[in-house]
């Protein structure tokens, strides 16, 4: 008599249990329902099971388990990925939380950094030799998806994209084949990691480059809302001709009760000049005047500190568990009719944690060649995030068709494609990421790494 097929899976999953070191989570562990669930809230999957590696060796030892179950796999590193790519119903889950170690080479200036580590695990190991990477705008996102979907952040455009930096990394390839992809080797496999927004194997640990940033002077100053338009235009004259150091964005957000704002524009719809200057802060003063003195300020708050201080400084507009939707565009410029249109709805949104960013690029990121990775985007001069936030699953759907209806309304002016680590819905990564040369490319380095579609990090049915 043959095997029940319940039986076969139990004693299938038994084997995997046992060959790892980590836990294997199946449904009904005490620690399966905390481990499904990601940064953002809106997402509710239940993946078959969760395998909590310790090492590489665990990694290896799960890719080929789902390879020989014909079994989907998901990888989640920081699980702060929108779009929820970390989990799926139905599937295995790779869960490198438990990798987040940090090593930093100082007289090298090199960092290496498992493929589970949050960006603050990076900062918290890098900032006491006085040095730094690229690490995102908020300390709570994973390095690992960050990095593969490009990696924008505060010193971006001093020291390039977190791709830029990258070094080498560790990778657990399909068959289970432990591999470094770095310029010098598997030279096509770096490319698309760099940028190419995942699915060509595990990143267990990555290599970067470091620079001598200890202080930075950031900020933000905060403006009435009626301010915006004005606002927004000086920071279009400005941006062009910035230096290198100073990266700066301008956020539609809800005025804090913080002790440096009145508490008449409490609870208030208003828009904030964020900037972060890498270089000397006397400099910075100097060279970031014509916008951090613009107009008549409701309040500003911000001096010369470290730079994981000021990396953390906006983690709180992001907890986790809260639901979120985001969509990006980019922009060759920011045209006045494009200003007209952005500002009302940015400026009412259904729910008051809503924010709009508006970012620029250049610096560094646009010195880079364009075909030296597989980010698309880095020449063009603006992007604009749109960070849908409910803080009740009640207002979600709201919350959501306002971020569709904004992106929507600024099409018109607007390049096609978006940027991986923004893309709000998991169809996005697969139409609108990559130009369809890069797609391309990108598929080659898929087929020839990953032939049988095991990492493919979209479903395509």
């Amino acid at each position: 008599m043959g095997i029940e097929p319940s039986q076969a899976a139990s004693q299938a999953w038994q084997r995997l249990a046992a060959a790892m070191r980590g836990a294997l989570l199946l449904p009904g562990h005490p620690d399966y329902e905390e481990r499904r669930h990601v940064w953002n809230g809106a997402i509710d999957r239940r993946p078959l099971g969760i395998a909590r590696c310790a090492d590489a060796e665990d990694v290896s030892i799960a890719v080929k388990f789902a390879a020989s179950e014909h079994m989907p796999l998901t990888v989640r590193g920081g699980g702060h990925n929108v779009a929820g790519l970390a989990v799926r119903d139905g599937s295995l889950m790779l869960d490198l939380g438990a990798l987040n170690r940090v090593e930093v080479d100082a007289q090298a200036r090199i960092v290496r950094v498992e493929g589970g580590a949050l960006w603050r695990d990076v900062d918290a190991a890098t900032q006491p030799h006085g040095l730094a990477t690229t690490g995102g705008f908020v300390s709570s996102t994973g390095v690992g998806g960050l990095t593969l979907g490009g990696g924008v952040g505060w010193l971006m455009r001093r020291c390039g994209l977190a791709i830029d930096n990258l070094i080498a990394a560790d990778v657990v390839l399909a068959d289970g084949r432990c591999v470094v992809a770095s310029a010098d080797q598997h030279a096509d496999l770096f490319w698309a990691l760099r940028g190419g927004a995942g699915g060509f194997g595990v990143v267990t640990r990555f290599a970067f480059r470091l620079h001598a940033i200890g202080e930075v002077l950031a900020g933000a100053v905060f403006h009435p809302i009626e301010a915006a338009p004005a606002l927004l235009r000086a920071f279009r004259a400005f941006t062009p001709m910035a230096p290198e150091q100073g990266t700066l964005m301008l956020v539609f957000t809800t005025a804090p009760p913080a002790p440096f704002l009145p508490t008449q524009v409490h609870g208030q719809r208003v828009v904030a000049l964020a900037y972060c200057w890498s270089g000397d802060p006397v400099l910075g003063e100097q060279a970031l005047a014509p916008l951090t003195g613009f107009g008549e300020p409701l309040g500003r708050v911000g001096g010369v500190m470290p730079y994981a201080a000021w990396q953390q400084s906006f983690d709180a507009h992001a907890p986790a568990g809260e639901h979120y939707y985001w969509t990006t565009s980019i922009f060759d410029g920011l045209d006045d009719a494009l200003i007209d249109a952005l500002v009302p709805d940015a400026a009412t949104p259904p729910d008051p944690m809503c924010e709009v960013h508006v970012h620029h690029l250049g610096g560094t990121v646009a010195a880079m060649p364009a075909d030296a990775s597989a980010f698309v985007h880095r020449d063009a001069p603006f992007f604009i995030n749109v960070i849908g936030r409910a803080q009740a699953a009640e207002t979600f759907t709201a919350v959501r068709e306002w971020a569709r209806g904004l992106r929507s309304s600024l099409a018109l002016w607007a390049r096609e494609g978006m940027q991986p680590n923004f893309a709000g819905e998991a169809g996005d990564w697969q139409a609108h990421t990559h130009d369809a040369a890069t797609r391309a490319r990108l598929e080659g380095v898929r087929r020839k790494y990953d032939p049988s579609g095991l990492f493919e990090p979209v479903r395509r049915d």
